[in-house]
């Protein structure tokens, strides 16, 4: 058998084939994320400190309706100057790449049902939808949260997020036809 034999049918077009290999990437990604934190921390490698909005100066007090550990904006980017470096971290802990590796692995794998059978508007749909999730989450993490610094590794999972979801849905009629809304049958 050749390997030829192994790829998805082309006779529609290559989007099949581009979603095995951003299939196979991803699953390649997500086991790398569950054995180490470098590859990731390549790209989420902006440096943060506490927050001091959030205590104002005072040590950090839980009350009964708050606590400010729970906040989700706990930390902010470290300054550019330099004057809190020795304080400031990284956000990438064994845990965060973990939930990474498992969103990135079951992405993977609706990638890769949908790159066998393309024509299925289910595994379209999800397919399309998971790169509209990652590209709106490498560009928030770049553009709102700014722990994605601009950088060599950050440009290949936001050029498959971005060419995939424009690239499927542009193509969503010849794959699978016109566009009926639920509401609209």
């Amino acid at each position: 058998m050749a390997i030829t034999d192994y790829l998805p049918a082309l006779d529609k077009g290559y989007l099949p084939l581009y979603l095995l290999v951003v299939s196979v990437a991803a699953i390649g990604n997500a086991a790398q994320n569950f054995a180490t934190l470098h590859y990731t921390r390549r790209i989420y490698k902006g440096q943060f400190v506490p927050n001091p909005a959030l205590t104002k100066g005072r040590p950090a007090v839980a009350t009964a309706r708050s606590n400010p550990e729970d906040s989700v904006h706990k930390l902010v980017p470290a300054s550019s100057t330099g004057k809190d470096v020795e304080k400031a971290n990284d956000q990438m802990t064994p845990l965060a790449a973990r939930l990474f590796a498992a969103w990135t692995f079951i992405t993977g794998v609706i990638r890769l049902y949908s790159a066998y059978d393309v024509s299925n508007p289910v595994l379209y749909q999800l397919s399309l939808l998971t790169h509209i999730v990652a590209a709106s989450h490498y560009l928030s993490e770049l553009f709102i949260f700014k722990t994605c610094p601009p950088s060599g590794p950050l440009i290949f999972p936001v050029v498959a997020g971005s060419t995939g979801s424009i690239w499927m849905a542009l193509q969503y009629a010849h794959y699978i036809g016109p566009v009926v809304l639920p509401w609209a049958r």
